[in-house]
């Protein structure tokens, strides 16, 4: 794959950011999915020998400026990649080099992957059922993969002791709901990913809190077409917290103003409103929430209303209103922010019935495929994304563009 554009610029780097947790529902790092550079179509490195130097050496950089670096991150590798050095392109003491198919033949990659886990890194191997003929593979783990979605939990608990001479931490895969993550967790993992975060914990059909009621209203007045913006400003700083938040992300370094901003005022007027009013929707998400993952939820809110409206800005000939389709992406999580059903929660948000019924994923509304392909996006579920598309006779490359561009719309919010 050619990763460099006509003025031998570096492609940007586009991944699916897959977001794994502790059995206490932390964070505890992500494994990051490759899409092309190009646009004809997705991709996934597990089936494709596409990762270059370049494309990694890019990552580097990009995990540097988004990412804490606290967290792990676990990327997979074919042979030829591995072979080829290119995971030393990522920092050392937070990657994790995944191995997705030690198939018989691929023996050289001993010698080099505990090199590499001499030199800092961890080295995790997706567990088959012919686990004995790749002892080697899995006695270098660190962590062994098992993708869950289809096994019951006695045949979980038989991999996890199976697993267990080995040494390694267990991470679930495809764990899609809290169901799925009590299961796998008594099983013995210690680590999970898919879904299942995106599901609230418990839910709650009290009312809704009078605090979060007036994040609603806030809401509302910054949906009018003509808002006052005198009196917006006067809202906007009498609640401290949004104010000290609006003022630090517009000194902050990603705008680069050379002048330190000290009024609500002037801070409105320098950001426009357009920009203000997409920050302010997040900003309001962020404080509402009563999820622990409530950063990576709004992550995943703000990335997929901005995904949604260029999609809509790119595809006119639908007649969906842009704007509109950035609220229903931002607020399609809400039922898991707030852990009370959409049902109940529709009732607060300043949209159209038929926004509410795709919240509340009404069948044959026009607007859930929308909602679906995003969450395909996120995912990783790259086969169903492109059968989406196709469905829906998408641009691919412009669908693609819009999920990049999204990525880094969202990784500057900084709320």
């Amino acid at each position: 794959m050619d990763n460099r554009t006509s003025d031998n610029q570096l492609a940007p780097v586009t991944f699916a950011r897959l977001p794994i947790f502790d059995t206490k529902r932390r964070l505890w790092g992500y494994e990051l999915v490759y899409m092309s550079a190009g646009g004809e179509r997705t991709i996934c490195s597990k089936t494709d020998d596409v990762i270059t130097a370049d494309l990694m050496s890019g990552t580097s950089l990009a995990l540097e400026q988004r990412m804490d670096k606290d967290k792990k991150i676990m990327v997979s590798f074919s042979r030829g990649n591995i072979l080829d050095n290119l995971p030393y392109a990522l920092p050392p003491g937070r990657t994790v080099v995944k191995i997705t198919d030690p198939a018989v033949g691929s023996d050289s990659l001993i010698p080099v992957l505990a090199e590499l886990k001499a030199d800092g890194y961890q080295v995790a191997v997706s567990w088959i059922k012919d686990y004995e003929s790749r002892r080697p593979f899995f006695d270098l783990a660190d962590m062994i993969c098992l993708n869950t979605s289809t096994m019951m939990q006695p045949d979980l608990t038989e991999a996890c002791r199976k697993a267990a001479p080995h040494d390694s931490i267990m991470l679930a895969d495809r764990v899609d709901n809290q169901t799925g993550f009590d299961i796998c967790s008594k099983a013995g993992f210690s680590l999970f990913e898919g879904s299942f975060f995106k599901q609230p914990e418990t839910m709650s059909v009290k009312e809704v809190l009078s605090g979060t009621v007036a994040k609603f209203r806030l809401m509302e007045a910054i949906e009018q077409k003509d808002p006052d913006f005198s009196e917006l400003a006067a809202t906007i700083q009498a609640d401290v917290t949004i104010s000290f938040r609006l003022l630090s992300y517009l000194n902050s370094a990603s705008f680069g103003f050379r002048r330190k901003f000290d009024s609500i005022k002037d801070a409105i007027t320098m950001l426009g409103w357009n920009n203000l009013r997409n920050w302010l929707r997040v900003v309001l998400l962020s404080q509402m929430s009563e999820s622990p993952h409530a950063s990576e939820l709004v992550f995943l809110s703000a990335q997929r209303g901005k995904f949604l409206e260029q999609v809509g800005m790119d595809h006119d000939f639908w007649g969906f209103e842009p704007d509109s389709l950035f609220l229903l992406g931002m607020f399609s999580l809400l039922e898991a922010l707030l852990n009370r059903p959409m049902a109940e929660i529709v009732k607060y948000l300043p949209l159209t019935d038929k926004l509410k019924g795709a919240l509340c994923m009404e069948e044959n509304n026009e607007y859930v495929p929308m909602l679906k392909l995003a969450r395909y996006f996120e995912e990783a579920k790259f086969d169903r994304s492109d059968a989406m598309v196709n469905q829906l006779s998408l641009d691919t490359a412009k669908v693609n563009q819009a999920y990049r561009a999204s990525i880094e719309w969202a990784n500057k919010l900084q709320v």
